[in-house]
């Protein structure tokens, strides 16, 4: 009987729960249609120091919605002409189920020790040191599927108008905005509970 109850106020108490999110505040609709596929996508740049700042949000919703979380590596932030090199980087990282440690070495580079990734051979070292060597990496960065995915990546952004990073769009339709929680004593739990609410609309 103690079970049903709490069962019952929650379901209650859900709806009361979702008005707290406002459009205009919490979020903005950026398309009449959503997605076939419910999925959250993070608009991001190695080259980014607000992106670095965001990686706990990120893997917050990564975590609390794994088939629905996906990384996309912008190149219109282009530091020493480095901007597609890194969205081709992160795509071999994640076809070698190496993204998650690539990624967070080149942020630790960047914007921890401040040497902030400015060569071909600067993304070698990383590679290398995580054991894929020089022409290894040379050969996936270059390749058609790597090269493709990439330019897929800038079109989506350029087609959601992203300009700025990191910028979080649910299916598609809703860009989350992150200055609607500045008064927030749980950020990324109110910012994850966003996602959830925005993959149910």
């Amino acid at each position: 009987m103690k079970k049903l109850f709490f069962a019952v106020l929650a379901l209650v108490m859900w709806p009361a729960a979702a008005q707290q999110f406002e459009e205009g505040v919490h979020y903005e609709v950026i398309a009449e249609t959503a997605t076939e596929k419910p999925e959250i996508r993070e608009y991001f740049s190695f080259l980014c120091s607000a992106c670095y700042r965001f990686e706990p949000v990120a893997k917050a919703l990564a975590t609390e919605y794994p088939e629905a979380f996906v990384k996309n590596h912008v190149s219109f932030i282009n530091y020493k002409g480095m901007g597609i090199s890194l969205s081709r980087a992160y795509l071999v990282a994640r076809q070698l189920n190496k993204d998650a440690e690539i990624s967070d070495a080149i942020f630790k580079r960047n914007f921890i020790d401040n040497n902030m990734i400015g060569s071909k051979e600067d993304l070698q070292d990383i590679f290398a040191a995580h054991g894929i060597p020089p022409e290894e990496l040379d050969k996936a960065m270059n390749s058609f599927s790597v090269r493709g995915m990439a330019n897929k990546m800038d079109r989506n952004a350029s087609n959601l108008s992203v300009n700025a990073t990191p910028t979080f769009i649910v299916n598609g339709k809703y860009k989350m905005n992150p200055a609607g929680f500045r008064d927030s004593q749980d950020f990324i739990g109110e910012f994850v509970e966003l996602a959830g609410y925005l993959l149910e609309q």
